[in-house]
């Protein structure tokens, strides 16, 4: 018992760094993006050193991983993270270039939406109460985060981000087939390699590492900053799920777009109206709802 409150609590722990460190990444790329980079420019730059350190991470602490289990495998997951991992990341930093962090992560973080649709289209699966409601949730928490700034965001910022939720929706469900039995980590590593193999072939010609990354100190900074944030969050994810389980440590994972506009408003002083601010704290509620574990609501409905 006693090993396995340790545990429960290190894994929270672990699942918790993770959320505090991912959550920087949209932060640091508004600071990369004074430096006259394209979102394809800047995503480059940070899958190569997220790839890189996140290969020496796991190489150091497990080198077994870096290998996977047939080269079948090995080409579905590349091929896999070369499309369904690039191309939402991509919508992504386009998105995060034309919006407020605080917006675009809360936007983002309604992909479960899209996640539970695409599992009934695509799996099958029933449409339950455990859907419904967290999606009335995140629904009245769009409307009023929407609705609070509809003259002040990018109207097309607000498109490629929502955009994003649902190719990113797409990925959460299929990803879940395409990987059965692969360790999490070597997933999390393709998921870096792919998309920095695929980045560099579209940007060919141009430099791998741009020189405007060592310009300054502060560029330097920003720039392997998001790398390693990337990197790092990754792997202390995959290590909470490891400890705790995937459903405990998806509930950790959304308080990164809260984690975010505190960030966001320290270092770039950017300011929520409270109405947005209650719409992205339904979102969460959402959330956090829909990842709760089904006996555990079972036992509240009857209470």
């Amino acid at each position: 018992m006693e090993r396995s409150a340790h545990g429960a609590t290190g894994g929270i722990t672990v699942a918790l760094a993770s959320a505090v460190i991912y959550s920087g990444v949209s932060v640091l790329a508004k600071f990369a993006y004074r430096y006259q980079l394209t979102p394809l420019q800047l995503l480059k730059e940070r899958y190569i050193i997220a790839a890189i350190v996140l290969t020496v991470i796991i190489g150091l602490s497990n080198w077994r991983l870096l290998i996977p289990r047939s080269w079948r495998e090995a080409g579905i997951m590349f091929c896999f993270s070369a499309v369904f991992v690039t191309g939402p990341t991509l919508l992504y930093f386009m998105a995060v270039q034309l919006l407020p962090v605080s917006t675009a992560m809360f936007l983002f973080h309604c992909y479960p939406v899209f996640a539970g649709l695409f599992a009934w289209l695509i799996l099958h699966e029933h449409i339950t109460r455990t859907y419904v409601l967290p999606v009335a949730v995140i629904a009245i928490g769009l409307v009023l985060l929407l609705g609070a700034t509809f003259h002040s965001v990018s109207a097309r910022g607000v498109l490629t981000m929502l955009a994003c939720t649902v190719s990113y929706g797409l990925f959460a469900v299929l990803s879940q087939h395409v990987a059965r039995g692969a360790d999490p980590r070597t997933l999390g590593l393709f998921n870096q390699l792919a998309p920095a193999l695929v980045l560099c072939l579209l940007t060919v010609g141009e430099p791998v590492v741009y020189p405007v990354v060592f310009s300054s100190r502060t560029s330097l900074l920003a720039f392997a900053g998001i790398g390693l944030s990337a990197a790092g969050g990754m792997f202390l994810f995959v290590q909470g799920i490891a400890l705790i389980g995937a459903q405990r440590a998806a509930i950790i994972d959304s308080l990164e777009p809260l984690l975010s506009s505190v960030y966001a408003f320290l270092l770039l002083g950017e300011r929520m109206k409270p109405v947005a601010l209650l719409g992205g704290l339904c979102i969460v509620a959402g959330v956090i709802v829909g990842s709760l574990p089904r006996q555990t609501a079972a036992k509240h409905r009857k209470k």
